[in-house]
């Protein structure tokens, strides 16, 4: 069973500015919808709120975890809104669904050691892990999320003005300033369009065994370099809607004032791992 008005759905989420794998996220999650549906013979477009309350135990049936539940759930509600906006049900029966509390557990930042190890003392023997080191050097640099890193091409990277200029979640710009150590990095990268033509699975099993290999150091993604970012920053002094604004998680509003004062904050904390400029 192929869900009535999916694809409009999705175009919709499209027009708002949502990522691509978010767009995949919505249509996988709303294929096991139409999965459940099928299975106990309910038609989408005529569903009670008793139906809908059968879909968690549907799904903790099917041995999720609690967070698979919740997106799940998050994409059949925003699903039915749409249906319900466009005129295409008469009510929202998904209103009887609520999504479960999950804990919010940030992952443990690096320590100056470990980061220390993979920028100043690693030098990389292939391609492959200097691509590694380049990855991890901007994610490091400049808080980017994964996605946001592998969609930057040479015209989001002014070197002149010192900036990077990323179109994050929900089609929000935002600009990011770049550290005086990134800038051989992307210099390096620029010329080829994308500065990093890989997919997002190759990245994260890149950056991975590069921590493993270097550090001894497992388990480690893309987010905990965000994550490291944004901590490092606070510890050496920068305030918190500052961090926000950098990360994307505030509305746009940086000015020029405003990025010259994070990125002498960015330059005071990242001197004590990469060293101090040299005259």
């Amino acid at each position: 069973m192929s869900l009535p008005y999916l694809e409009e759905f999705l175009s919709h989420l499209k027009a708002m500015g949502r990522s691509e794998n978010t767009l995949k996220a919505y249509a996988t999650d709303l294929t096991q919808f139409a999965q459940f549906c099928e299975a106990l013979g309910l038609d989408p477009l005529n569903l009670s709120r008793s139906d809908l309350r059968r879909f968690p135990l549907y799904l903790k049936d099917s041995d999720l975890s609690p967070s698979s539940i919740s997106r799940k759930i998050t994409a059949v509600r925003a699903y039915y809104r749409f249906l319900l906006r466009r005129g295409y049900v008469k009510a929202d029966p998904s209103v009887v669904l609520s999504v479960p509390k999950l804990p919010k557990r940030l992952p443990r930042p690096l320590n100056v050691s470990t980061l220390a190890k993979m920028i100043t003392e690693w030098d990389p023997e292939d391609d492959e892990e200097s691509l590694a080191k380049d990855m991890i050097l901007v994610l490091y640099g400049t808080g980017l999320r994964i996605s946001e890193l592998l969609s930057l091409e040479d015209g989001n990277v002014d070197l002149s003005s010192g900036l990077i200029r990323v179109r994050g979640k929900g089609g929000k710009h935002r600009a990011v300033p770049i550290h005086p150590k990134l800038y051989p990095v992307l210099n390096r990268r620029m010329g080829r369009g994308r500065l990093f033509p890989i997919n997002r699975f190759k990245a994260y099993r890149m950056i991975r065994r590069a921590f493993e290999k270097v550090a001894g150091v497992y388990g480690v993604h893309p987010h905990i370099l965000r994550h490291t970012f944004a901590t490092h920053l606070l510890e050496g002094g920068a305030d918190l809607k500052s961090v926000q604004e950098l990360l994307g998680h505030a509305s746009l509003g940086t000015t020029q004032t405003y990025t010259k004062v994070s990125l002498r904050r960015m330059r005071e904390t990242y001197d004590r791992i990469w060293g101090e400029e040299e005259d």
